[in-house]
């Protein structure tokens, strides 16, 4: 998306969720109600200094693919609302991309 998660060091990001900063100007709560009214998608808001900052991808639990992509488009569709430039269905196409390369391997890994 062109965005940058909140955590900058890859050893103190978190297993469970994402926090994806929006541009400065921008409201991530934007997102964060566009996504639940509009797309049925519940993201987290930022806390602290970084409330209207982030929105927050959560991914603990049993998530499949499809689940995934389901978040995914729904923060996309809600970014677009919101004015957030990126392009659209870049983070929706670079998942698909990754699972089905990801599950390619694993079959040719079985055979």
């Amino acid at each position: 998306w062109g965005l940058r998660l909140c955590a900058i060091d890859p050893a103190t990001a978190s297993d469970t969720v994402s926090a994806i900063m929006v541009n400065d100007g921008m409201d991530a709560n934007d997102v964060i109600k566009d996504a639940y009214h509009r797309y049925g998608v519940s993201l987290g808001g930022g806390l602290g200094a970084v409330a209207g900052k982030v929105f927050r991808i959560g991914h603990l639990g049993w998530l499949n693919e499809a689940m995934v992509l389901q978040a995914l488009g729904g923060a996309e569709m809600a970014m677009c609302d919101a004015g957030i430039a990126f392009t659209p269905g870049s983070g929706v196409g670079a998942a698909v991309s990754y699972f089905t390369e990801h599950r390619a391997a694993k079959m040719m890994a079985a055979e």
